[in-house]
């Protein structure tokens, strides 16, 4: 209908941007085979959420115009590795965190599911890093080292399903039942990588997970005035430094679960597994 027509032409125009437009501009650095979409304070965190929409529109659509801009990204990434850590930071070789890791992991799975390039030594290197800030055995994960927090720990375990993991993994059982323990919290951080881990999970654990975080998400959407369809739910570092456009773009992605991911765990789940 028209209405989808017109979401469909904003989803291209913006794709579109990130391949035409922002090159001829200079505001993506495009050498060697790479792309680089790092923000203007250098920062790996754009890079990965790009690399993750390039990868997944060119996975659903198959349009050549989009592929060298989907394998570039992933060529960045790859690059950008830590060669000692096997981890991702702020800039390129830096020594890794788990936040910017896991936006580099999810846009590898994507390029992967895509049928692009990722070379096994970056995966390999990548299953080093998680190694290197795990606890309890791979249940729990700190940010550069190793420990527990509640989004980290979310990351980490999540991480490690997209890396081969299976469901019967005694470490992710432990990780989960702490996360079904804990249940949703108003770090939407947190929300958006335990939502996805829950999702993959399934069973009981994903039932109970998503009949309180469903309502939140209900429940907290303003209803009226100029913030109408949108959120602001404090309680982590993005939602004070990205306001209501950062809890907003988090909330939806955390409602997408339902359609854009098929479960791991699932026998006739697209997902395959990294070549090691």
């Amino acid at each position: 209908d028209q209405k989808t027509r017109e979401w469909a032409n904003c989803v291209e125009r913006g794709i579109n941007f990130l391949t035409y437009v922002q090159p001829q501009n200079g505001k993506v650095k495009i050498a060697n085979g790479m792309a680089d979409y790092t923000d203007t304070g250098g920062r790996l965190y754009s890079h990965g959420l790009c690399a993750i929409t390039l990868c997944e529109a060119y996975g659903m659509t198959h349009r050549k115009d989009y592929m060298p801009f989907a394998q570039m990204s992933l060529n960045f990434i790859v690059y950008a590795q830590d060669p000692v850590g096997g981890g991702w930071r702020y800039r390129p070789r830096e020594a890794g965190d788990t936040s910017v890791v896991g936006w580099q992991v999810m846009a590898l799975k994507s390029g992967h599911m895509a049928y692009l390039k990722v070379p096994p030594g970056t995966v390999k290197g990548a299953y080093h890093f998680l190694d290197s800030v795990q606890a309890n055995s791979g249940a729990s994960y700190g940010y550069t080292t190793p420990g527990s927090r509640d989004a980290t720990n979310a990351v980490g375990l999540l991480c490690r399903m997209y890396l081969g993991w299976k469901k019967d993994h005694g470490a992710l059982q432990s990780g989960v039942a702490m996360l079904d323990k804990k249940g949703p919290t108003t770090n939407m951080y947190y929300n958006y990588y335990a939502t996805q881990i829950m999702r993959h999970y399934g069973g009981d654990e994903w039932d109970r997970w998503n009949t309180v975080m469903r309502d939140k998400m209900v429940n907290t959407q303003s209803k009226a005035g100029a913030d109408k369809g949108s959120w602001y739910i404090g309680g982590d570092h993005g939602a004070r430094s990205g306001g209501r456009l950062y809890c907003t773009s988090m909330a939806t992605m955390i409602l997408e679960v339902y359609y854009r991911h098929m479960p791991l765990f699932k026998q006739d789940a697209a997902e395959d597994d990294f070549p090691l």
